[in-house]
């Protein structure tokens, strides 16, 4: 079970909460600390509009190989 902790921290004025929470979820995720679906949950987002921010900045929503995506789905040796 993933554990969250509670931070405070000062940011500049003109950065909102949600642009904060947004950035601490996809930095959880490029860690590997959170699925995708916890970080678009710890941004406040629903799945679809995180999976949206993630494309924008060019981030890979699951960090699979072609190789492991299709064993994970069972596809593996099928052409």
């Amino acid at each position: 079970m993933l554990e969250l902790r509670v931070v405070q921290v000062e940011v500049p004025e003109g950065l909102e909460e949600q642009e904060v929470r947004l950035a601490v979820a996809i930095e959880a995720l490029r860690k590997g600390l959170v699925s995708v679906g916890k970080a678009a949950e710890l941004a406040g987002l629903p799945l679809q509009a995180f999976l949206e921010e993630l494309k924008k900045r060019g981030m890979p929503a699951y960090c699979y190989s072609d190789q492991e995506a299709l064993r994970e789905l069972g596809l593996e040796g099928a052409h």
